[in-house]
């Protein structure tokens, strides 16, 4: 009856002209307390609440009228965002990006590009690549919201995601290193390819379900770390340029997990309590990560060996791509655990050394030098970084890791950055981003291309 409700109510607002609009302008509130006391036994959260936990226009950056593409994964954070937003006086339509198809990309008989053999069938049947459920659950969330059929659009973005994003990243896999995808896809794809689907017009934005915030009050578009520090995604986000960033909308900042899963059971969401997704972005979890790289690299012309510091041979591996500095490596009769401290060495570049325990002085990193820094407003912000009296500079080396103070130095011959730790963090992998924060105002991010340990200080 709650949802009946509120479909009703959607349908009968008065219908505004334009290809980006849905028949509402917003879900008035009135209608949202008939919900509420229909459903009082099982709700989390009382009318108040939810009403304080809705963001403002002005706190989004948004005026009344303007026409906002919401992208919706099928998962409950995007579901959520989407919901969120029709409480305000916005015109809305829906956008599902399909990037990944499992049918072309994992088959032997076709594939986007002759130069790899695709063969590789997944035995994970919780795969995110799945990319119909996803569209079928999108389609539900809206259906259940009660956005028209026609303001919902699925739009093929696999060949950009292959060349833009996974194809690069197997050839950083394949030199030894370890890519991030993740932040790659944000910029190319979600903010890049499907950015150039939205009209151009000024007032028309994108919103998402990542956790951060944009602050758009300033002169600059601002990417801000979100209010939940354990879920907050700006470092995924790092590589954005101001320009994607003045059409962002994350209507999720200032929420934490549980309160988004509050906020969608309170609203009935189809979606409310769906797992949520890991691995790669849009491949999602592999059971065997390495056997399903291995199917789109070229095979090693020698046979790569696992070796210790006196040059003993513990045993062989099939492959660089399986293995990131700071992993535990799986060799049976050890008296203590090894753990990846190099990859690509040797005469063939395809050895791997390990040390024994993950405190030894090789995987003690001291400082990291970074291939060009992408400064997400464009120059480098001496002001901030060289006056940095109160210690606000902070940087991540991976996205599930304490924000670490930290020395930052640019480099004159080819625009990258220098990194120094006051600690030294463990296991740093070359070909991952580390991003910079002034406190929570991200500044951008750089791949790593080399790091320095205590080892080498020794």
């Amino acid at each position: 009856m709650a949802l009946l409700g509120l479909s009703t109510c959607l349908r009968s607002c008065h219908p505004i002209a334009g290809p980006s609009r849905i028949a509402a302008r917003y879900i008035p509130r009135k209608r949202i307390i008939m919900t509420v006391i229909s459903r009082r036994s099982i709700a989390t959260l009382s009318q108040k609440e939810v009403n304080d936990l809705i963001p403002t226009l002005d706190q989004l950056g948004l005026e009344e009228g303007d026409d906002v593409t919401v992208a919706v994964s099928g998962g409950v954070d995007s579901a959520t965002s989407l919901r969120i937003l029709c409480e305000l006086p916005l015109n809305l339509d829906v956008i599902f990006m399909r990037n990944w198809d499992p049918l072309l990309s994992e088959s032997s008989s076709s594939s986007p590009s002759s130069q790899y053999a695709l063969s590789y069938q997944s035995s994970n049947t919780k795969s995110g690549c799945q990319w119909e459920k996803d569209w079928h659950d999108v389609q539900s969330i809206t259906r259940s919201i009660g956005i028209p059929r026609d303001k919902v659009k699925l739009v093929d973005l696999s060949k950009e995601y292959w060349s833009r994003v996974f194809e690069p990243s197997i050839n950083v896999w394949e030199n030894g290193r370890t890519p991030n995808p993740d932040v790659d896809c944000n910029r190319e794809i979600k903010f890049g390819a499907l950015m150039e689907h939205l009209p151009k017009h000024r007032r028309h934005f994108l919103a998402t379900g990542h956790y951060g915030h944009v602050e758009h009050s300033s002169a600059i578009s601002k990417l801000m770390r979100a209010e939940d520090h354990t879920k907050d995604q700006t470092y995924y986000l790092s590589q954005m340029n101001e320009q994607q960033l003045s059409r962002t909308i994350l209507p999720l900042g200032r929420l934490t997990k549980s309160t988004v899963r509050q906020l969608a059971t309170y609203w009935n969401l189809p979606n409310a309590k769906k797992e949520e997704s890991m691995g790669v972005c849009f491949i999602g979890e592999r059971g065997k990560f390495g056997d399903f790289i291995s199917q789109y690299t070229s095979p090693p012309k020698s046979q790569g060996h696992i070796v210790t510091l006196t040059g003993e041979m513990l045993g062989h591996h099939k492959g660089l791509w399986y293995y990131t500095i700071g992993q535990r490596a799986k060799i049976a009769d050890q008296l203590k655990p090894l753990y990846i401290a190099k990859k690509g060495l040797g005469e063939h570049k395809n050895d791997i050394l390990v040390v024994p325990g993950n405190d030894h002085p090789m995987l003690q990193c001291t400082s990291v030098a970074t291939d060009r820094f992408h400064w997400i407003h464009g120059d480098y912000p001496s002001d901030l970084i060289e006056k940095d009296y109160d210690g606000k500079i902070n940087v991540q080396v991976r996205h599930r890791m304490d924000p670490v103070p930290a020395r930052v130095t640019p480099t004159d011959s080819n625009g990258g950055v220098i990194i120094d730790f006051p600690d030294p963090l463990p296991g740093v992998a070359p070909g991952q981003v580390a991003a910079i924060w002034y406190g929570d105002w991200c500044l951008g991010s750089g791949v790593i291309r080399n790091s320095k340990c205590l080892s080498d200080e020794q």
